[in-house]
């Protein structure tokens, strides 16, 4: 993101903070009746006895330059007289609300506008602890402070993602200003040198200058009773994430014991997972047990992180990184290998009979570990302990189902993929265990019990790994899934299943009844994945699905934009050059923010003229 848009996103967040600020309503009871005042950034009421007696409406924040507005009303006591009430808003230092009934002052009350980062917002610790009081788990990962975290320009991500990817380059300087900042508020703790050291923390990301404040702050050896009172104000009074990670890092960096029980309650968010687990380790004893505890109690890159920080130093341990430690709603490659790897996995496969728990965990491990793009150090890991074939010796008993069955035809995919075993034709010792493998996995292949359960299956529902299975057998399903289609029109998955046929007649099937069953012009999101499936699988059948290229042109997605923009460039220009299409092109050329799509679009365009 640009500077200016940067700029455009601090200035709308402090007009959030500004609108907060400013909020106020005043209630009066005068014999009997209710006069109400409502103040906001603007629009200024004055509500009598439930009823709207004034306004002032603010066109813009100038319009304060005028110090004072007013308000006034008839406030009817049923005497016959009319009772006037006035109301005087604004002020130059403080903001005051002055009511009069009849000349007579019944309220004179003024607002400090202190504009405290922290005030007038949830405060994020609570919000945690209600959580975790009430379920014992996480049920929502959103934080009170989305709004000012995620916009058009930064959508929302994976609680604790972003800290994964930030850059790790700090801004000169800003650890010594934050450090001389926070000693200020140890020795002088009051709202001015708390609110200094607040604004500087959501100014950056911890996860960029991290370490070099860790290193820094236990070079200044500062009393940890008082280091700890200001990291706690801070955590009570966080309404902003990174407040957060910065106290959680603070009371790491002390004797942080009597705080364990807190900070693990914090750990199970996982945008806060990271830090909690450097502050159990580098802060308290036995923290093994602690992180442990914690590895079971998340799901996503909290998890990651705290089976990375994990000792696997009990039989226990290691059972749990081979079974359940395994799973996790992020797929990483490295994470797995670091399971396989702390849970001893050939040594957990050694015994003549293992538990079905142990096969699922290792089947688990073995798909994920097969990725095409898998490093060569865990390659390597997976033949030189030779984890596939035991695999498979234990796959003699355990392999009943389908979902059993899974993990083997991904091994034999990939044990007789030639495109990568041709690279590896001099390696001999690999070569034989190849040979090997290959030899022990083919009973299981050639049963026709594993083709027949797919049938069966997709008779039913779309099950995922039975398409996988039915095209790895190569079974005519597209009847299957057509049906399936019409009862379930918007399961993306089906239409994946059908475009990785690349069967030009199917394609072409699937387009007309995507023109017929989906919403084009606003598509639901489960509608706009469908799309996406379809579209970006287009480039080598010119002219199918034209009008489903025009609805990704259209697209408020970026993604599906390229996709489009990508399909067409393929196509020669007099299959799509038509006035809806070249607007859809235009409109990007000139609206997108992205300079590559712009200049995609403006060659399609030139392309159109020639």
């Amino acid at each position: 993101m640009g500077f200016k848009d940067e700029l455009k996103r601090e200035i709308r967040n402090a007009m959030k903070d500004v609108k907060k600020e400013v909020q106020k309503t005043w209630r009066i009871d005068y014999k009997g009746h209710s006069v109400e005042i409502i103040h906001e950034l603007k629009k200024e009421c004055l509500i009598i006895d439930g009823a709207t007696v004034d306004t002032n409406k603010r066109k813009s924040i100038f319009s304060y330059f005028v110090p004072y507005s007013k308000l006034s009303g008839i406030l009817d006591l049923e005497d016959g007289v009319k009772h006037t009430v006035s109301v005087k808003l604004g002020g130059y230092i403080s903001f005051n609300c002055i009511v009069t009934i009849d000349n007579v002052t019944v309220l004179d009350d003024a607002l400090e506008l202190d504009f405290l980062p922290w005030n007038h917002k949830e405060k994020i610790v609570p919000f945690i602890e209600r959580q975790v009081q009430t379920h014992n788990k996480i049920v929502d990962d959103g934080l009170p402070d989305d709004e000012y975290v995620y916009d058009e320009n930064h959508p929302p991500v994976a609680a604790g993602s972003s800290d994964h990817f930030v850059e790790d380059i700090p801004t000169p300087f800003f650890v010594k200003k934050l450090l001389k900042l926070f000693k200020r508020q140890l020795h002088h703790p009051t709202n001015k040198t708390r609110k200094a050291t607040y604004e500087e923390i959501i100014s950056d990301n911890i996860a960029s200058y991290g370490e070099e404040f860790i290193e820094r702050f236990k070079q200044a050896e500062w009393d940890e009773s008082l280091v700890q009172q200001e990291a706690i104000w801070l955590l009570e009074h966080a309404a902003h994430r990174e407040v957060v990670k910065f106290s959680i890092t603070v009371l790491g960096c002390t004797n942080c014991e009597k705080y364990k029980e807190l900070l693990f309650t914090l750990g199970m968010h996982e945008e806060f997972t990271l830090y909690v687990l450097f502050a159990l380790k580098n802060g308290t004893r036995e923290a093994n047990d602690q992180i442990w505890r914690l590895a079971q109690s998340v799901h996503g890159w909290g998890k990651i992180a705290a089976v990375e920080k994990l000792e696997a130093t009990t039989p226990e341990i290691k059972q749990w990184l081979l079974t359940k430690g395994c799973e996790n709603i992020i797929k990483n490659e490295y994470f797995v290998y670091m399971c396989a790897i702390k849970g001893d996995l050939p040594a957990a496969l050694n015994p003549e009979m293992i538990s079905k728990q142990l096969y699922d965990g290792v089947g688990l491990i073995i798909q994920t570990l097969l990725h095409e793009d898998v490093e060569h150090d865990i390659e390597d890991y997976i033949f030189e302990k030779a984890i596939l074939y035991r695999f498979l010796d234990h796959a003699r008993i355990h392999c009943q189902t389908l979902e059993d069955f899974y993990p083997l035809m991904k091994i034999c995919k990939y044990i007789n993929a030639d495109e990568i075993w041709g690279e590896r034709s001099n390696d001999c010792r690999r070569q034989q265990e190849r040979n090997s493998i290959q030899k022990a996995i083919q009973p299981f292949i050639n049963n026709p019990k594993w083709s027949q359960l797919a049938m069966d299956t997709l008779q039913q529902d779309i099950d995922v790994k039975a398409l996988e299975v039915a095209h790895f057998y190569q079974l005519d399903i597209i009847p299957n899934l057509f049906k399936m289609l019409e009862i379930h029109p918007t399961n993306s998955e089906i239409y994946f299943s059908i475009m990785s046929t690349n069967h030009r007649q199917h394609i072409i099937d699937l387009c007309v009844f995507a023109e017929n069953h989906l919403s084009l012009s606003s598509p639901s999101k489960e509608e706009e994945h469908c799309l996406r499936y379809i579209v970006q699988d287009l480039h080598e059948h010119a002219g199918v699905g034209l009008p489903l290229v025009q609805a990704a042109l259209e697209s408020d997605t970026l993604l599906m934009q390229y996709q489009a923009l990508s399909v067409l460039e393929e196509w020669t220009p007099s299959i799509w050059q038509q006035p809806s299409i070249l607007a859809a092109i235009k409109n990007i050329s000139t609206t997108t923010k992205d300079k590559y799509y712009r200049k995609l679009a403006n060659q399609l365009l030139s392309k159109s003229l020639d």
